[in-house]
């Protein structure tokens, strides 16, 4: 067995990646604790961080302790520890507690586009596309502040936007609406990224 040297990231670290059940557990219970005290946008990150690890870890009751810890934290990210709460529930089925979280996300007027991107993703997931590209849409317009100048060099140069317009695409996909001027975006970086990968 290797033995981890002293700079090694270790669970709890912003870059320690867990592989196996009992890192991620020990990851998860590192983060719980983390900024322990201190009301702030890295404790509801953690927390929320954590929340996700249980779930995963099948550990459903804490996961949610999790969630329910980081919602009241006053200088979270607006919006994120709702969106990650959202997803965890509509991942249980409890659609309708599900939306009361992201009607709270969208009252506290989010700014991040990964509030956005998990809400839009966790309503494809379960079969509310039309909802989710709104989200998507809303989320491409706070980030960028405008639609009709987006260019293929914008989804290039900014993964968050080529993430939120993957999404958007997939989504008006899935309610088969005619093509616009962002979802042929997405084709032609798809066809370029397709070249690309052929070519090597």
């Amino acid at each position: 067995m290797a033995r981890r040297h002293r700079n090694d990231p270790r669970p709890g670290d912003e870059d320690f990646v867990p592989f196996t059940d009992a890192e991620r557990r020990a990851h998860a219970d590192a983060l719980s604790v983390a900024h322990a005290g201190h009301d702030c946008a890295e404790q509801a990150a953690s927390l929320c961080q954590a929340g996700e690890y249980y779930a995963i870890l099948g550990d459903h009751d804490l996961a949610e302790q999790m969630f329910r810890q980081a919602l009241p934290i006053e200088d979270a990210e607006p919006g994120a520890p709702q969106a990650a709460y959202a997803s965890f529930l509509l991942d249980r089925q409890r659609h309708d507690e599900a939306m009361a979280m992201i009607t709270e996300a969208r009252r506290l007027h989010p700014e991040d586009p990964d509030v956005f991107i998990v809400i839009g993703e966790a309503l494809a997931e379960h079969g509310h596309a039309q909802q989710a590209a709104r989200w998507f849409t809303a989320g491409l317009v706070t980030h960028l502040g405008h639609l009709t100048d987006l260019n293929l060099d914008d989804l290039r140069d900014d993964f968050d936007t080529e993430l939120l317009a993957r999404g958007r695409y997939q989504a008006r996909q899935a309610l088969e609406l005619p093509q616009d001027h962002i979802d042929a975006l997405v084709q032609e970086l798809r066809q370029d990224n397709a070249a690309t990968a052929d070519a090597h």
